[in-house]
């Protein structure tokens, strides 16, 4: 829970330092600068997932880790790092010419100076994750974004240096942040000879890149059709609704995950703790995911108008079926993270594999339908990714089938009652000629009532429990003992009745 405050503490500070930022540049930079600064973006992301070669998440995953495999991470991040930046060097100017720009070579050269950087923090921000040294990751984060864009970026660019502020901000960024991780994590920096911890950091690093590529070109295959068959308008429309929908679940989940995995990698070998837990992680983020999802899916109108304009219309039926998608696709994250934190990369890897296969005949058999049949083709793919890791996460950790199913069951409940509410909203907004913003704050307040009130009720308050069990009573007795009646309220028990629950549940024991 230490470790998860200060993750997500660290997403909402860097976020909103991202949009303070980003507004001072704009005002001081031309668009074009932004424009190179993406296409070089665009061309690292390729060699992302390769240039650090997983080392982080083997050191991070080993049951026992000893001094050698942190050298060797070391040099062997170091030393592919430094090739990706020679690399970048030398196909610079094909990326160029691919985008018709000449002023992308320097760019991009420069920028690719990024990987060789990273390869220095690499195993030191792994080791500060290993220990759960979140606040030392978190405060480091927030230091180099300020010291690297806040600081080097705006004076660059008020002193009239263009797109070099952006790139200078990006290389400051990671240098400080290189700098404060191997300062505080001090790795061993001694060269091994021994290929065996090489074999054993690379050959568990190696496959997690092939699944990161995998992931990546899942999340980029509908992008390309689209773009590829439908036009750069209808491109635009069908991403602005996959951002919208996907980036709440992605801050809910990926700040929760870095956490996840030295937490899961600890107790590996304690099938009975890591069942419990992730029973617990899926019964809580479905229990708030879903219906949120189902939320922003009856909304969508309300929420496009809202944040992008009339003129993007055309997204609202796109967010109304990618919406149900970002849910799945936050789930099926977390069944990722604990596959790898045992070292489970073969069944991950199979189940990607054949993701890929199905979500590319789905995109092909539902292109006649437009947008909307990629919309469609996208959202099964992920509810059936979802499906398929669950079923295996249950078989290899022993999660009862009805209990795997029982996780979902709040947060379904409570997303079939809170799209008909929010929709029929939606609807009498309309007719009513209400402002959309008059009528997506009504939709927010009612669906968070919905929420809570489900939430509470649904399997004698299953969704509270699973919230109340990792919060520590003695910091925080005031809320516990609130809840616990609020609970035993809402459920129609008597007070005593949920706190002999709430001590039963403490010890570990089954609640009725």
């Amino acid at each position: 829970m230490r470790g998860a405050k200060w993750a997500y503490l660290s997403s909402v500070i860097n976020a909103c330092l991202q949009i303070a930022v980003t507004a001072i540049l704009a005002r001081l930079l031309v668009p074009a600068a932004f424009g190179l600064v993406t296409m070089a973006g665009l061309v690292l992301r390729f060699g992302q997932y390769f240039a650090q070669m997983g080392v982080g998440q083997a050191l991070v995953q080993r049951r026992v880790l000893d001094p050698e495999h942190v050298s060797a991470g070391l040099w062997a991040s170091v030393s592919v790092g430094v090739m990706f930046s020679a690399s970048i060097w030398v196909v610079a100017p094909l990326a160029a010419a691919m985008f018709h720009s000449a002023e992308l070579t320097m760019v991009l050269r420069v920028m690719g100076l990024t990987f060789a950087i990273g390869g220095t923090s690499t195993v030191a921000s792994a080791m500060l994750r290993r220990n759960m040294r979140f606040r030392a990751v978190a405060l480091s984060d927030i230091t180099a974004y300020v010291v690297g864009y806040a600081g080097v970026g705006v004076f660059m660019a008020l002193s009239g240096s263009g797109v070099w502020s952006l790139v200078a901000a990006a290389l400051s960024q990671a240098l400080i942040a290189s700098i404060a991780y191997n300062i505080l994590a001090r790795p061993r920096l001694v060269p091994v000879l021994r290929w065996q911890p090489y074999r054993d950091v690379l050959g568990f690093g190696s496959t997690v890149s092939l699944i990161s590529f995998l992931e990546f070109l899942n999340s980029s295959l509908d992008t390309i059709v689209v773009g590829r068959f439908s036009g750069s308008a209808s491109l635009g429309y069908y991403n602005k609704a996959l951002s919208l929908t996907g980036l709440p679940m992605q801050y809910m989940s990926t700040s929760l995950s870095s956490v996840l995995l030295p937490s899961f990698s600890r107790v590996q070998s304690d099938t009975a703790r890591l069942r419990k837990a992730y029973v617990t992680v899926m019964t809580v983020f479905a229990g708030i995911g879903l219906p949120i999802a189902f939320g922003m899916s009856a909304a969508s109108r309300e929420i496009v108008d809202v944040l992008l304009g009339p003129q993007w219309a055309a997204s609202v039926p796109v967010m109304r079926l990618v919406a149900l998608a970002s849910a799945a696709s936050m789930l099926s994250h977390f069944g990722g993270v604990i596959l790898e934190a045992t070292a489970h990369l073969g069944d991950k890897l199979v189940i990607r594999l054949v993701q890929l296969a199905v979500f590319a005949c789905l995109l092909l058999g539902l292109s006649r339908f437009g947008l909307v049949g990629y919309a469609l083709a996208f959202t099964i793919s992920e509810v059936l990714l979802q499906g398929v890791l669950g079923t295996r996460v249950g078989s290899l950790f022993g999660v009862p089938f009805r209990d795997n199913l029982d996780t979902y069951s709040s947060g379904l409940l409570c997303g079939v009652c809170v799209w008909p509410l929010l929709y029929v909203e939606s609807l009498l907004g309309a007719y009513w000629a209400l402002p959309s913003w008059a009528i997506l704050l009504v939709q927010a307040a009612s669906g968070a009532v919905l929420l809570a009130f489900v939430g509470l009720r649904i399997g004698s308050g299953r969704l509270f429990w699973a919230v109340h069990e990792r919060i520590d009573g003695s910091s925080n007795s005031r809320f516990v003992d609130g809840s616990i009646r609020l609970a035993a309220w809402t459920s129609g028990n008597s007070l005593d009745a949920s706190s002999s629950g709430a001590s039963s549940d403490s010890r570990g024991d089954e609640r009725p």
